[in-house]
């Protein structure tokens, strides 16, 4: 395999947890061609610190995000940059309908997201880091090129290759969204990649105060690979990669909704059966249509 064909599952420092989920994932530049990198560290590098080529101000949400281009020694990428930071205490409802009491819509929830998807042996969360655009501090994530919304996906009636893999990547979805209370799931934050991979982005709204599970209806199936990270899940690296980007009742909440959630997936597999609570990805299972919709079940 040449250098520039890593797949993304091989460039995370992280357990072979990864190689199961996602064997098959490219990280692609802005020419559409896989990136030269070798580690998910030196990624992260370029897009902290590479030389920003252009900017332009994205037109679908509320945030004023902006894509970014960057470059250096010959290789370009583009990344979204968020510098929102911003909270409100008094009752909110969001577009998906969902309630919220305290919501803070901010720049570090990004990069909290993806710090945690890497702790637990994740690849669905593009790399972002914290990086300063236009004087702003923000988070920039590495754009998923040649990729359309889950809701562009339904709306053209595109049906994956294979619905066992993308139902179980949806499982794994639903028990990450409980643990870092992620109420502003949509469609529209659901990305699905040429190799039909589903990436999942747009986490300024989650990692909320709130102690209890988000939607703990949703949370019925999950992978070996991310039932075992959840249970392995160490504080002190918590604490460790999130201190900076997350206040401390935030990590709290964050550690207590992790305990809620090994507590409901060991009773799913107490009622239910470890066959069929858990699975490896790529089990065969019976070909059942799923469809995400904003309201959080199918």
């Amino acid at each position: 395999m040449k250098a520039t064909r890593i797949g993304w599952a091989l460039l995370l420092a992280v357990p072979a947890l990864c190689a199961a989920q996602n064997a098959e994932r490219v990280l692609l530049g802005a020419d559409k061609q896989p990136l030269p990198f070798t580690r998910t560290d030196e990624i992260l590098d370029f897009i902290a610190t590479a030389r920003e080529v252009s900017s332009k101000a994205l037109s679908v949400g509320i945030t004023k995000a902006r894509k970014l281009r960057l470059s250096r020694n010959g290789v370009e990428l583009h990344v979204v940059f968020h510098h929102i930071n911003q909270s409100e205490q008094q009752v909110k409802r969001l577009p998906n309908g969902n309630v919220v009491m305290y919501l803070r819509d901010s720049y570090t929830s990004q990069i909290a997201a993806f710090e945690v998807s890497r702790l637990l042996g994740m690849t669905d969360v593009p790399p972002t880091i914290t990086r300063v655009s236009d004087g702003e501090a923000g988070s920039a994530q590495l754009w998923i090129e040649k990729a359309r919304t889950e809701l562009s996906r339904q709306e053209k009636g595109l049906a994956p290759p294979d619905y066992n893999t993308w139902n179980q990547h949806y499982a794994d979805m639903r028990v990450f969204d409980n643990l870092i209370n992620n109420i502003d799931r949509n469609q529209g934050n659901m990305l699905v990649d040429s190799q039909w991979n589903l990436w999942l982005i747009d986490h300024t709204r989650a990692f909320g105060r709130d102690k209890t599970l988000p939607m703990p209806e949703t949370v019925t199936r999950c992978s070996r690979q991310l039932w075992q990270a959840l249970q392995e899940l160490d504080e002190a690296q918590v604490r460790a990669k999130l201190s900076s980007v997350l206040v401390n009742a935030e990590i709290e909440a964050l550690l207590l909704r992790r305990q809620k959630l090994v507590e409901l997936i060991r009773q799913r597999i107490d009622d239910k059966g470890v066959e069929t609570v858990l699975f490896d990805f790529g089990d065969p299972e019976s070909e059942i249509e799923v469809e995400y919709t904003d309201a959080g079940t199918p």
